[in-house]
């Protein structure tokens, strides 16, 4: 079995004012009427610091760096309908690694039609322009700076369906997912066009209340993978069965556990295929409204850029995030 197991640490630090209206500097951004809809500015600023911007076992990078995202939201409600178009912008810099600047993009619709208190369908459709660092999404120095001389770029293509029947606080909810998504990038050919493919996905959830404010689920994903070029051998469907637990035991303490079984089947017999056990856990503590704690930890095949069958990725994260002002918050990761 060829599967990459490249293991990266990455430290992060980053300072960032959200959501900064056009009017004033608040945390909540303020809307301004345009006819019957309203009209959403906001702007998001961060600037921080990464010990290894390529996630790479060997050619660490550090670097500050900024972002800066600012968006507009127009959304109008009638009825039992709500819908609403999102457009952003996001320019980072790396001060020590320029190359790998990057400016991404999007725009989005969605639509919520209520028929009653118990169903709701939510829609989405968007075009997204997004870039992968050097790193490769993380597999650990398979694209080098002596392959790419900056961050490949790829467009995204998405549709999505959810429909809910039942309620948080119902003795039973259930939600049910599609999506299907398109990735084609843009730069660097040579080697990325074996990465262009489309993704099919659905998935079902079955929540059951146990206690006022527990509730045991259910869960069934599938999900199909087809690579664009006939050479790349990569194609595959996984299948999941998770079942977990969600929680909000008191005001300062949540969470929402999954864990169960995963299988990742190829379609060409000479891959090797993925099967063990697949989790998502995340807990949240919050001493104070204003200073929050929160860890997870997961299990996922990820796909691979071509050279392995797929990357078994674990991971764990622990983060800490703090509101200074109302202007000014921090996280450490």
């Amino acid at each position: 079995m060829d599967t990459s197991n490249a293991y990266a640490k990455k430290l992060y630090v980053a300072l960032f004012a959200s959501s900064l209206t056009t009017h004033a500097w608040a945390t909540e951004p303020a809307s301004v009427p345009v006819g019957n809809l309203a009209l959403t500015p906001t702007v998001d600023l961060t600037t921080g610091y990464t010990d290894n911007l390529f996630d790479s076992v060997s050619d660490e990078k550090s670097t500050w760096f900024s972002t800066v995202r600012p968006g507009l939201n127009l959304q109008g409600s009638k009825g039992g309908l709500t819908a609403g178009v999102n457009a952003s912008l996001e320019h980072g810099v790396y001060y020590s690694s320029r190359a790998d600047d990057y400016t991404d993009k999007g725009v989005s619709a969605y639509a919520t039609v209520e028929f009653d208190s118990r169903k709701k369908l939510d829609l989405l459709a968007e075009y997204l322009k997004l870039h992968d660092t050097r790193s490769d999404s993380g597999s650990g120095d398979a694209l080098s700076t002596d392959v790419a001389s900056k961050a490949s770029r790829y467009s995204m293509k998405n549709l999505g369906a959810t429909f809910t029947y039942g309620t948080p606080r119902s003795t039973g909810q259930i939600i049910v997912k599609g999506e299907i998504s398109d990735k084609e990038y843009d730069n660097f050919r040579d080697f990325t066009a074996s990465k262009d493919r489309q993704t099919k996905s659905v998935s079902g959830t079955f929540f059951y209340r146990v206690a006022p404010k527990t509730r045991m689920l259910v869960e069934g994903r599938y999900k199909d993978v087809d690579y664009d070029l006939s050479s790349v051998t990569l194609d595959s469907d996984t299948k999941k069965l998770l079942v977990g637990v969600e929680w909000d035991a008191t005001a300062k303490t949540s969470g929402l556990a999954k864990i169960g079984y995963a299988r990742k089947d190829f379609d060409n017999n000479a891959r090797d295929d993925f099967s063990g056990s697949s989790w998502e856990v995340g807990v949240t503590w919050a001493p104070r409204t204003y200073s929050m704690f929160d860890l997870s930890t997961s299990r996922e095949a990820e796909e691979s850029s071509g050279a392995a069958d797929y990357i078994d990725t674990t991971s764990w994260t622990l983060g800490w995030s703090h509101e200074w002002t109302d202007v000014v918050a921090s996280r450490v990761s």
